[in-house]
């Protein structure tokens, strides 16, 4: 596997040398002992040893052998936080005693278990090659994270404040589950939330997610269970859901709300696939299922006549998909996080998939659905120099034609420049046609156009410029927050019309300044954006400067 750093796992080069006393007449000096080879992951591969042993250790949030957090407070913490078990490590492991050594199943590893919340590092190594046994260890080495926390959200972008209050812990007494209890108030709704999340049940592979929630317009009930494709070389995957809301749709312009109604949601589904592993580089999946989607629309008491209420709308259809995902990864630091490994994949994703809904299974219209996705990445030029894609589309054939196609392309390229910092452009575009009514292309602060309110422009296609310098800092305050910075500056239009909207104004223009702040303790992978910025081409109604302080999931 290509990566960015190499790491050089082998037992430690020494030398042995037998000193004899002052020889006497007639005797030879003893030959030194031969030193011991050095093994490489490729080697070990290339010998056929088998896994002897797996040794798991779980450091705690903070390093006591570390003098600057050899701390009362740190101590403290240390002492009140629950050590992730190892079994909740075990489960994620995707190799196991007296299995053969193969070193794509360490590294897939290490990036499972850097990929859950709970956890702010993982290394995963073999040492110890016995070369009588033909056998070696292998070390998991962990760092938890803070998990137990409040969950306290506060946001401020276009003029409106959004917030939240809870308590959230996504290593529940170190097993790995995680569960979430908040009230958040945001533009939308007022709601009361609780979350459980657990990905290996039982320390089996199957994954169980459950959501209740309460909305000032609604309510939310969501459970699944799924045991899926968890590895490369998995080899089957089955799962279902089944969802039920209640909600008020709110249709907005220049910022504004122009038109409600009230939406009623229900899904169920059950999916499966199967593979023949992963060959050379690339795992090839056949995917299929039956998903089940009814939407009703009715007005609300406050808006009795919607400007325009969408049509009733029901879909029952089996549906057969193919996925092909390559492994190619970097692991790569400062580059949307700040102290923690990023594991970025270069390798094509690909996935599409083709559903039948048809009267005759209980919908109320024969439609095709189609929906492809696609990922790539590249290092145009070396290392220092990244290029990453995503793009996709989907649309419903129906009798009168083609209905909701939507086509979509995301593309950031990044370079790092000036020694540590980075350089990043990013373009995004969205078209549509003969959207469900329900829908809006949105284009505002709340969106990459950071100058301006909310929602602000809406039409039927949206392409979005972002050209931003980051600085990372070694500013590390108390051990607990990594500190960067970032100037940018965003273009945005939306075209086309959408009927309950003014005009497109054309493009938009604004420039900021922005604090950025992470905490490598803390659980998830949350960077708190703090940012001024300066709309360069407004209406004289919008505000010269606007704050947005909000929390997102990047740099």
């Amino acid at each position: 596997m290509r990566r960015n750093h190499f790491r050089h796992f082998s037992d430690a080069l020494c030398a042995c040398w037998l000193l004899a006393a002052l020889p006497s007449l007639g005797q030879e000096p003893a030959p030194p002992s031969p030193a011991p080879t050095t093994v490489t992951r490729a080697e070990l591969e290339r010998v056929g040893a088998t896994i002897r042993a797996i040794n798991i250790s779980v450091d705690n949030v903070f390093d006591p052998n570390n003098p600057e957090e050899d701390k009362k407070l740190y101590r403290w913490a240390n002492r009140v936080h629950i050590r992730t078990r190892p079994g909740a490590i075990q489960s994620s492991l995707l190799f196991a005693e007296g299995e053969p050594f193969v070193a794509r199943r360490l590294d897939e590893s290490a990036r499972v278990l850097r990929a859950r919340g709970f956890l702010a590092e993982a290394v995963i190594d073999p040492r110890n090659y016995d070369p009588v046994t033909n056998t070696v260890e292998v070390d998991v080495k962990v760092r938890d994270a803070w998990t137990l926390a409040p969950d306290l959200k506060l946001s401020h972008s276009g003029g409106e404040t959004e917030w939240g209050v809870g308590l959230s812990d996504g290593n529940l007494f170190g097993t790995g589950k995680s569960l979430t209890v908040s009230y958040t108030s945001d533009l939308d709704r007022d709601q009361t939330y609780l979350g459980y999340g657990d990905a290996n049940v039982f320390n089996s592979r199957v994954s169980l997610n459950a959501v209740l929630a309460n909305a000032s317009d609604g309510h939310l009930r969501h459970l699944s269970a799924e045991r899926p494709f968890f590895a490369l070389d998995t080899r089957w995957s089955l799962g279902g859901g089944a969802s039920d809301q209640e909600r008020v749709d709110t249709m907005y312009d220049l910022g504004e709300e122009v038109d409600e109604f009230h939406h009623d949601l229900s899904s169920f589904s059950i999916q499966g696939g199967f593979s023949g592993g992963i060959v050379g580089s690339r795992a090839h999946r056949w995917l299929f299922g039956i998903t089940a989607e009814e939407d009703r629309f009715q007005p609300t008491l406050d808006v009795p006549q919607p400007l325009l209420l969408p049509p009733d709308r029901e879909l029952v259809y089996p549906w057969i998909g193919w996925h092909l995902v390559e492994d190619d990864f970097r692991e790569m630091s400062e580059l949307n996080d700040m102290g923690r490994t990023e594991d970025i994949s270069l390798g094509l994703n690909l996935r599409a998939s083709l559903g039948f809904a048809s009267k005759s299974h209980g919908s109320d219209r024969d439609a095709t659905l189609l929906r492809v996705d696609a990922h790539a990445g590249w290092e145009p030029g070396g290392p220092g120099r990244l290029l990453l894609v995503n793009a996709g589309g989907s649309t419903r054939d129906e009798d009168s034609g083609l209905v909701n196609t939507q086509v979509y392309f995301n593309g950031r390229y990044y370079r790092r420049n000036l020694e540590k910092h980075l350089f990043s452009v990013s373009f995004s575009a969205l078209a549509t046609d003969n959207l469900d009514p329900e829908q809006q292309v949105l284009l505002g602060g709340d969106n990459g156009l950071r100058g301006y309110p909310i929602r602000y422009q809406a039409g039927q296609h949206r392409e979005i410029l972002t050209v931003e310098q980051r600085f990372f800092t070694d500013w590390y305050p108390w051990r607990l927050l990594r500190v960067g910075y970032a100037i940018f500056a965003d273009a945005g239009r939306v075209g086309g019309q959408d009927p309950r909207a003014t005009p497109p104004l054309g493009t938009l223009y604004d420039v900021g300044i922005g604090l950025r702040l992470s905490s490598p303790r803390a659980s998830g992978r949350s960077i708190v954006h703090i940012d001024l910025a300066f709309p360069l081409n407004a209406e004289p109604t919008i505000d010269n400067v606007q704050l947005i302080v909000e929390t997102k999931g990047s740099f």
